[in-house]
């Protein structure tokens, strides 16, 4: 009977290293810098979400303990408030209220807490009259995810 043993090219056995060494290096990515990327991830996803008036959507980024709160608020408004423009104007990190610098080359310290400032451009009902706010958005790291401590308020009043 005739085996036939199959024959494993050199370039095949560099692509099964390449493979290997890739994915071993994927696990030594600097753990600071992914918590700056999942941040930032999630602070575009809820203000898109917002933004949007897709609250039920974005609540899934709010702090359980303001969940009850944020949804009470955000009946009136989804009515009331129209937001026209946005801009991202400043993000600080903070590790246990002590504020932290991180540079995009050099990760050395971590943080559980970011506020971000931005800057809205919106309509309130009913009035006709364009409004600008600048609203802190204060994002806090609880049992390893990041979600957002709402204030509603400031667009309301």
């Amino acid at each position: 009977m005739l085996s036939v043993k199959p024959k494993i090219s050199s370039s095949t056995g560099l692509l099964a290293l390449l493979v290997i060494l890739t994915t071993v290096s994927c696990g030594t990515i600097n753990p600071l810098k992914q918590n700056q990327e999942e941040l930032d991830v999630k602070i575009k996803a809820f203000n898109f979400e917002f933004e949007s008036k897709a609250l039920d959507r974005s609540s899934r980024f709010i702090h359980p303990e303001f969940m009850e709160a944020f949804q009470k608020n955000s009946v009136d408004f989804k009515k009331k408030v129209t937001i026209l423009e946005s801009d991202r104007l400043d993000l600080k990190f903070f590790m246990d209220d002590k504020p932290v610098t991180i540079t995009p080359s050099l990760f050395e310290e971590d943080f559980n807490r970011a506020e971000l400032k931005v800057r809205y451009q919106l309509s309130i009902l009913p009035s006709t009259k364009i409004k600008t706010i600048i609203v802190k958005q204060e994002w806090v790291r609880h049992k390893s995810f990041w979600y957002v401590l709402p204030n509603l308020d400031s667009f309301l009043n």
